[in-house]
């Protein structure tokens, strides 16, 4: 009785560390967009899955419990197994820490569950059938190394999942396609890039909704669902504007996207080496990102931001028969600026348009900002926005969260531009942190991942830039060691390396210290998955 008691303990106290677990790994497959190819890289990245010395301690007291016939050493094993089982929760739960991206309860997570805890039922269904203990021992002896079983798990319920999900999904997408095809008046803008489309699409949104009533794709729902559920739940017959980011892991995205929302304006904000593990090479990033204007509308714009080299070296070939507006920051293009100046309250330059000037002042900072900016004016003004419009709508506009946003995190000021990173977006960032000659400039970076076979490289490069800074934390020595090399063929000797972000914001307070005048760039903050 005692002995059956205490297994039962030990199994309830198992299944509870499993949903803990499982709750995690579910939460990274939603943020790798249930691609397992991304889900299980994640795995090779983080220490939160690392195997421990309490997880091998619990494994070793079930597998030892099997061989062991003394009635009380058996109960001082199940007892122990049951005080490792809390410690394995507790851990579980501290590790977890805040959420950058909200796990969402969708009914795709919800069918996901259904399917878990079914598994979870059918494996413990035995022992009740047949009242053998030795059974209830093997099988929790397997699910003792629960880091392992609870990915097994998640991976099983997610392939069991997927028919009811194709069918859910495609009825979705045609309801989504039906509200399109139904609103004949509705100009729809296709926002695409490698980096800058999130920060374009809500300038572009601000200035149009002074005049039009809009809607745009929220936060970064740039897949085929988060697309859908936005027509579903915000297209209103008189919606007049719908600002649709497209966002690109794999080759087909942008095209899946474009089958349900076919553009009447596709802007393309730049094109550069990320998602590389999943397209392999830069030609499959280049083509997908062109998709846009290839499947856009017949009459449709493309705009472009022709800086960016491999845009301008290549939108000849996927732009025919299309009209094309390209954007600079030079003279040589249809829409280009002047008088560039920043400060800590922003920036403020001159846009011009054949001959026609336009002075803007923003709050937003940086150098892609006003690339970002100048899109949007030019999108603004082929929909029949007048000067004063612009320029008013403009001024209102607020820094994205985590994207180049100017704040002080405590007593520190910072640059926080810790939504992401890639490689000319932490240039970027870079010189607009080099552009506080006053300060003492400190860089705070984990490093950037998911950039395929030219991560070390390009890693190394931004090693290189950042020796231009007075000092610079590294966080986490697994993936920021190719930095480290970039700023040892500097010979930059001013850097520290921790553990965690929370360590980093420690060493700031230290150098806050010694100098009053600080100002730190947070620049990429890993995703859940990679912590």
């Amino acid at each position: 009785m005692i002995l059956t008691f205490l297994y039962g303990i030990c199994s309830v106290m198992m299944v509870i560390l499993l949903y803990f677990n499982v709750s995690r790994y579910l939460h990274i497959l939603q943020q790798t967009f249930y691609h397992l190819s991304d889900f299980f890289h994640s795995f090779t990245i983080s220490k939160a899955y690392r195997i421990k010395m309490y997880d091998m301690i619990l494994f070793g007291l079930m597998f030892f419990n099997l061989f062991v016939n003394h009635i009380w050493l058996k109960y001082g094993l199940l007892i122990f197994y049951g005080i490792v089982e809390i410690f394995s929760i507790q851990n579980t739960l501290q590790n977890k820490g805040k959420e950058k991206k909200k796990f969402n309860i969708t009914f795709r997570v919800k069918v996901i569950y259904t399917f878990y805890f079914i598994l979870t039922i059918l494996m413990f269904v035995p022992f009740f059938m047949i009242r053998d203990i030795t059974y209830l021992s093997i099988l929790l002896s397997i699910l003792s190394i629960y880091k392992v079983s609870s990915m097994v798990l998640v991976v099983f319920s997610h392939l069991l999942s997927l028919p009811i999900i194709v069918v859910e999904n495609n009825r979705y997408i045609k309801e989504a396609k039906r509200i399109i095809q139904d609103h004949h008046d509705l100009k729809v803008i296709g926002i695409t890039g490698s980096y800058g489309k999130t920060s374009t699409k809500n300038i572009i949104n601000g200035i149009l909704s002074e005049k039009y009533h809009t809607v745009m794709t929220p936060q970064s729902y740039n897949t085929t669902l988060g697309v859908t559920k936005t027509i579903r739940e915000n297209i209103k017959p008189y919606t007049e504007v719908f600002v649709c980011e497209m966002g690109a892991s794999r080759v087909g995205d942008i095209k899946e996207i474009c089958k349900i929302v076919k553009p009447d304006i596709s802007a393309i904000t730049s094109i550069g080496p990320q998602h590389l593990s999943t397209f392999k090479k830069m030609e499959n990033i280049i083509k997908e990102k062109f998709e846009i204007v290839k499947m856009a509308k017949e009459d449709s714009i493309a705009v472009l931001n022709v800086d960016n080299e491999t845009i301008n070296h290549n939108y000849l070939k996927y732009t025919e028969n299309k009209k094309v507006l390209k954007y600079s920051l030079d003279s040589y293009t249809d829409y280009y600026v002047e008088n560039i100046q920043m400060n800590e309250n922003g920036s403020s330059f001159d846009v011009i348009i054949h001959q026609e000037r336009i002075p803007i002042e923003t709050k937003l900072l940086g150098k892609h900002n006003i690339y970002n900016i100048l899109c949007a004016i030019m999108i603004a003004k082929y929909l029949g926005m007048e000067n004063e419009e612009i320029r008013r709508a403009v001024k209102k506009i607020k820094p994205v969260e985590h994207r180049l946003e100017l704040k002080y995190m405590g007593n520190i000021l910072t640059l926080d531009d810790s939504f992401n990173s890639n490689p000319e977006g932490s240039k970027m960032a870079l010189e607009c942190l080099l552009t506080f000659q006053d300060k003492y400039k400190v860089l705070v970076t984990p490093g950037m991942v998911e950039l395929g076979s030219k991560e070390k490289e390009l890693n190394q490069k931004l090693g290189e830039y950042a020796t231009k800074c007075d000092f610079v934390i590294l966080v986490g020595e697994k993936t920021t060691m190719d930095i480290k090399i970039g700023m040892d063929k500097k010979d930059y000797q001013n850097y520290i390396m921790v553990e965690s972000i929370h360590e980093a914001f420690d060493e700031l307070t230290h150098i806050k210290m010694e100098h009053e005048n600080l100002i730190a760039l947070i620049e990429n903050d890993l995703p859940d998955c990679y912590l």
